[in-house]
């Protein structure tokens, strides 16, 4: 049986350690040893951005939160006009180095696409400091809305953070959050705050079966 190896080590500004490992030519991201994103397993990633992407206006304009292994970039320019643009959100350098090294392949090297445009820092200030600007903003940062999270941006989930979202969208814009679970009374809090509110089950794989994950949407009012 072939080992794991261990591709590359980052630790992220909460203390998570952070673990790129391969085995049998798939690459995962380990989070504290718990496996968070694979090259095989990411249709959800790809589904972020397919359901709010879908019928960008020419010039349009984009947001990840959340770099991961490239899936939901790749699935936005899929989407983009050839004169919008997809900023992408990463706190963690390492992960970008592993992006632009031994996972590009996966998703034919977005971040070298003209229409990325890299920023390295917080998502919550990226937001906070947008206004009117965004046709879509896609958010895949951690667990996702669940009671239980307690992570670096969890405040992106209560009314405050909900409403600066919204304010960084264009009007009828839209927001997408993968979720790792279901949060029944999230769609209330979105609805609350100005949103259209929907949620969507999403498989890990194409198709039916395996681990779903849950992607929460919404559309400015």
């Amino acid at each position: 049986m072939k080992p794991w190896i261990t591709v590359g080590e980052a630790i992220s500004p909460d203390g998570t350690r952070l673990e790129l490992v391969e085995h049998d030519g798939e690459y995962i991201i380990r989070a504290d040893d718990l496996p968070l994103m694979s090259t095989r397993m990411h249709f959800s990633e790809v589904e972020l951005a397919r359901i709010v992407c879908v019928k960008l206006k020419p010039g349009a304009k984009v947001m990840i939160g959340g770099l991961g292994l490239g899936y939901t970039l790749r699935s936005a320019l899929d989407l983009l006009p050839k004169d919008g643009k997809a900023v992408q959100v990463e706190l963690v350098p390492e992960i970008v180095e592993w992006n632009r090294g031994p996972v590009a392949k996966f998703t034919d090297h977005p971040l070298d696409d003209k229409r990325t445009e890299l920023v390295q820092g917080d998502v919550a200030e990226v937001i906070r400091n947008a206004h009117n600007e965004f046709d879509a903003i896609m958010l895949d940062v951690d667990n996702g809305p669940t009671p239980f999270d307690d992570g670096r941006n969890s405040w992106l989930y209560t009314d405050p953070g909900l409403q600066a979202i919204r304010r960084a969208l264009k009007n009828g814009g839209r927001v997408a959050i993968w979720s790792a679970d279901d949060e029944p009374k999230f769609p209330g809090r979105m609805r609350r705050n100005g949103f259209r509110a929907d949620r969507h089950r999403v498989s890990t794989h194409k198709g039916k079966g395996g681990i779903r994950h849950i992607i929460f949407t919404g559309r400015k009012t």
